[in-house]
């Protein structure tokens, strides 16, 4: 009978140590599971929605945007945006990049763009009254039939640019760039052009009567048919016809 229990506890014992193994391989199995069930880990390289980010740079999109919005955006990327015909009076774009920009028929009184460069913008009939335009590089634009009545326009680059028919009554220009200009038709009565520079400009038929040209530089400046009527000249260089009074 003790010799039945030996061979039994034998065998038993023979079971379990076959099985060990088994046992052993689900225990650490089962201390591994939790780790399966978490997110793989992606570098950011890899990762679709990090790859597909653009960096966080100013451009043309969002900068329209917070000016439509917010009627401001000083130092903004806004080159060749269309503005054309929208109210942005008061709008305050100040040394914004306004280069090719298109602004035909725009509402724009009061509005400041103070050192804002808007070489060859189209200003076709906007409406700039009060606008300040200080130091603003206007090279080639276009102005044409722009009404900037008591705008400023002080030491702005208006090289080469196209200011046909437009309203410059009581504007001040002082010490503006108007070299090669095109002002024909222009209304600059009472304008302040003190020290500006209108060589090789054209002012056929301009209306500069109260006009203030001290120290401005007229050579080569066509002032055909132009109205001079009580403007003030002194010192102007280049100017050698009659005025009247």
């Amino acid at each position: 009978m003790r010799l039945m229990r030996v061979e039994l506890f034998i065998q038993t014992a023979s079971i379990l140590l076959a099985a060990l193994p088994l046992l052993i391989h689900f225990a650490i199995n089962s201390t591994k599971l939790p780790s399966t069930e978490e997110d793989p880990v992606v570098s950011e390289s890899s990762s679709p929605d990090r790859a597909s980010q653009s960096p966080a740079i100013p451009f043309a999109g969002t900068d329209l945007d917070q000016v439509l919005q917010t009627n401001r955006c000083q130092g903004c990327n806004l080159a060749g945006v269309d503005l054309s015909d929208k109210d942005l009076s008061r709008v305050n774009l100040a040394q914004a990049n306004l280069m090719q920009a298109n602004f035909i028929s725009t509402e724009l009184i009061n509005a400041i763009f103070t050192d804002a460069h808007l070489h060859q913008a189209n200003l076709t009939q906007a409406h700039l009254y009060g606008a300040d335009l200080k130091k603003a590089d206007l090279r080639s634009a276009n102005l044409s039939e722009a009404n900037l009545m008591f705008a400023s326009l002080a030491e702005a680059d208006l090289r080469d640019a196209t200011l046909e028919k437009a309203e410059l009554r009581d504007a001040d220009l002082t010490y503006t760039n108007l070299t090669n200009a095109n002002l024909k038709g222009a209304s600059l009565y009472g304008t302040l052009l003190q020290g500006a520079d209108l060589s090789g400009a054209d002012l056929s038929g301009a209306d500069l009567r109260y006009a203030n040209l001290s120290g401005a530089n007229l050579q080569g400046t066509n002032l055909s048919n132009a109205r001079l009527d009580f403007a003030i000249m002194p010192n102007s260089v280049g100017y050698t016809g009659e005025r009247q009074y």
